[in-house]
């Protein structure tokens, strides 16, 4: 499991400073995860870039959403709970690349 994103976290502040300004509860979360993420990949940006919809991110945050109540949360718990799941699946997958790595150098 992964470790929970710290509230001083700069990420999880963009992500509930993006949220913030809007009634973000009454957006779908598609909506959620592409402000989420455009505010995690620009922190401290006042108008950051929309992220793509065919973003594979998106796809996982909308996963993690669906398994909580989320409407029920914080701006800043939701920012978390986000930050949270993007790290562990960044962790994930730089260790598939490394076994990957450790699978290939064992054909030569």
């Amino acid at each position: 499991m992964a470790r929970p994103a710290s509230l001083t976290d700069t990420r999880v502040g963009a992500v509930a400073h993006a949220l913030g300004p809007y009634e973000w509860r009454r957006l779908t979360p598609h909506m959620v995860s592409r402000r989420a993420l455009a505010a995690m990949d620009a922190p401290g940006t006042t108008d950051p870039v929309p992220v793509s919809r065919h973003d594979e991110r998106i796809d996982l945050l909308v996963e993690s959403l669906a398994r909580c109540r989320w409407r029920a949360l914080t701006a800043e718990a939701v920012a978390r709970r986000m930050v949270t799941v993007l790290d562990a699946w960044r962790h994930e997958s730089q260790w598939i690349e490394i076994e990957l790595r450790w699978l290939s150098d064992g054909d030569g």
